[in-house]
């Protein structure tokens, strides 16, 4: 039930976009974002803006649900992932489970980790396909990226989402980049 909600989903979000590199190359990066990061930073760190059970996106929940229409709780993590100073990722994380179990433990316990440690030193946990959207003003996530990235607020920003499944429980994961990563030195890595 949950790929049909996948396949679905694309009225929404969609494949991969048609970009020039560099942003296309950091959008369709299937490693560790983090990893990715870390290799053209001098200085990364993760600064958390929340980690508490909240209502989530429609887009969210449908994927996850399956109805657009129900607006679902869960347990709701926001972060920037910086780079030398700037903000260049903001990570919107939820997870719905009814059985807690090891995603959940680890999830409650993240503190000031990336989520990508996690889920990339798991070798059972698999990853589903990623999806693309401009995130404008019209959408819920696009004011909270202004404020965590910092910046002035730009027409749209690009964003891609994937699930991260083990055994019964997802993480449904949305990152949004900042229009400064094109700027960051080694970006082509």
């Amino acid at each position: 039930m949950r790929s049909s909600r996948l396949m679905n989903q694309r009225w929404w979000w969609r494949q991969p976009p048609a970009l020039s590199e560099p942003l296309y190359s950091w959008l369709t990066e299937r490693q560790s974002l983090t990893d990715r990061l870390r290799s053209i930073c001098e200085e990364f760190h993760v600064v958390v803006h929340q980690s508490r059970f909240d209502k989530v996106c429609p887009d969210e929940t449908f994927l996850l649900v399956g109805d657009r229409h129900q607006r679902a709780t869960a347990l709701v993590r926001e972060v920037s992932l910086v780079c030398d100073g700037r903000p260049l990722v903001f990570g919107h994380s939820i997870l719905m489970t009814r059985k807690p179990g090891l995603l959940a433990q680890s999830f409650k316990r993240m503190g000031d980790r990336s989520l990508g440690s996690m889920l990339f030193a798991n070798p059972d946990i698999w990853r589903g396909v990623l999806y693309f959207k401009r995130i404008d003003r019209r959408h819920v996530l696009y004011a909270k990226s202004v404020v965590a990235l910092g910046e002035e607020p730009p027409p749209f920003f690009w964003a891609r989402r994937s699930v991260f499944s083990l055994r019964s429980e997802c993480v449904c994961v949305t990152e949004v980049f900042s229009s400064q990563l094109a700027t960051a030195r080694s970006f082509t890595l």
